[in-house]
């Protein structure tokens, strides 16, 4: 599930929309930064992202009264677990997924991206899968 926010306070200003997703994309990286045991490399990668894009918006006039922090949460549906975020702006959105298979063994799959049609959002899997296997 994917909540999609109405955003009303900044109209359709299309800089305003880049930078409301910089921000986004920085409260999600400052998320996982923080609620993953990923290595200190991608850490300081995930807070590169969080200070790039905060810095962005900021410069750019646009600060957006954002409070708290984001949450990552497993959540079981019979043998599915989904792996979710929640943004403190009211975004939502399942980020992966771990199900049983039949021989036993469970297999992982992580959202690679989206889009705003279906050939871009099999773009984005297409250029993580490429990514991964290189």
């Amino acid at each position: 599930m994917t909540t999609l926010l109405a955003r009303d306070d900044i109209g359709h200003d299309d800089q305003a929309e880049r930078y409301f997703d910089d921000i986004e994309s920085a409260l999600m990286a400052a998320t996982i930064a923080g609620g993953t045991d990923a290595t200190p490399e991608r850490k300081r990668a995930l807070l590169s992202l969080v200070l790039e894009n905060s810095f962005g918006a900021a410069v750019a006039g646009y600060s957006p009264r954002l409070h708290g922090a984001g949450a990552l949460s497993w959540h079981e549906e019979g043998t599915l677990r989904h792996l979710s975020y929640q943004s403190p702006t009211g975004l939502m959105c399942h980020l992966g997924r771990v199900y049983l298979q039949p021989n036993g063994t469970w297999a992982a799959l992580v959202v690679a991206g989206v889009g705003m049609d279906e050939h871009e959002a099999m773009a984005k899997a297409e250029w993580a899968i490429a990514r991964l296997t290189a």
